[in-house]
């Protein structure tokens, strides 16, 4: 993000000025009653000539002196002054800021001061990037990306502590018919509303990732075989029985989930994933619309229990 889009989406840019000859308590009320952190400096010409913050005023605050109030404001503003321009980007000024402990910063553009941002709003902003650059624009759950590495830190987690973890692939059963019949914008309403029973469903420690297209992948901390069985068996047979409205249109489907466990061996998060998919490609093929889970038993949607041998 750029310091041009940052302020278009301010309420206001107006930028308050005061004189270095006015005192540190008339700064203090202007800042007050404005309700703004600083006041960018200026001369007779309108030129800046420095900044005065909230920081500045401190001292006076702190000391016993009756008299430091009518200290005038050339005396303790900030006169060495970083700029910025409107194109310069946001992750490069909050860091700029924060090597140089600087609270403040004017927006100049073609010699005329623009706007001023703090810190606080840099840090809001750069936040607000990060939350959207990790998370998959359509479903508003984690991308692939971000989900790998929070992966990598729960597996990690785990092994150090000896806890365990189960991780699952999620698949939509026949999700190119859904496109095909009712049209791509209708297939979009129905991952997003599939999305929404992923995380109404399971825990806030749980994690969710949609890794491409109609498939998700799943993570649960603290959580051996059985119980990461029941959960997502639970997500299953509530998915069936749900009914998707998207465009006037009443669908239903079916997903098929492949799970598995974090093991004693010492393979990297990657390959449990890798494992979770091949089960996941096992259920698909094994009629879909049912868990298959590593090693251990398979219960389909009719609910007999079979064994399942896959390893």
């Amino acid at each position: 993000m750029r310091v041009s889009q940052l302020l278009k989406s301010k309420e206001s840019n107006t930028v308050e000025s005061i004189r270095p000859h006015a005192t540190l308590r008339q700064a203090a009320t202007a800042l007050m009653s404005l309700k703004l952190g600083a006041l960018v400096v200026t001369d007779e010409t309108n030129t800046m000539v420095g900044i005065v913050s909230e920081r500045d005023l401190l001292p006076v605050v702190a000391s016993c002196d009756p008299n430091a109030a009518e200290a005038l404001v050339s005396e303790v503003m900030t006169r060495v002054v970083i700029s910025c321009g409107p194109e310069d980007e946001v992750a490069y000024l909050l860091h700029l800021m924060n090597e140089h402990a600087i609270r403040h910063m004017p927006v100049i553009e073609n010699e005329k001061l623009v706007g001023i941002l703090s810190i606080r709003e840099l840090t809001k902003a750069y936040e607000l990037l990060q939350i959207e650059a990790n998370t998959d624009p359509l479903t508003q759950v984690s991308n692939r990306r971000p989900f790998l590495k929070t992966l990598e830190t729960e597996f990690d987690k785990a092994r150090q502590h000896g806890l365990p973890m189960s991780v699952a692939m999620l698949d939509v059963d026949h999700f190119k018919r859904i496109n095909d019949t009712y049209g791509h914008d209708a297939g979009d309403k129905t991952l997003q509303q599939l999305s929404r029973m992923l995380i109404r469903e399971f825990r806030t420690i749980d994690l969710v990732g949609r890794l491409g297209g109609e498939e998700f992948a799943l993570v649960f901390p603290d959580t051996n075989l059985i119980g990461a069985y029941a959960a997502c068996e639970r997500l299953r047979s509530t998915i069936q029985a749900s009914e998707i409205i998207a465009d006037a249109n009443k669908i239903r489907l079916t997903v098929s989930i492949g799970l598995t466990e974090m093991c004693a061996q010492t393979d990297p998060a990657t390959t449990l994933l890798k494992r979770a998919d091949e089960l996941l490609y096992v259920a698909k093929n094994s009629g879909r619309n049912q868990v298959m889970v590593e090693g251990s038993v398979r219960i389909t949607p009719n609910a007999k229990t079979t064994i399942s041998t896959t390893t």
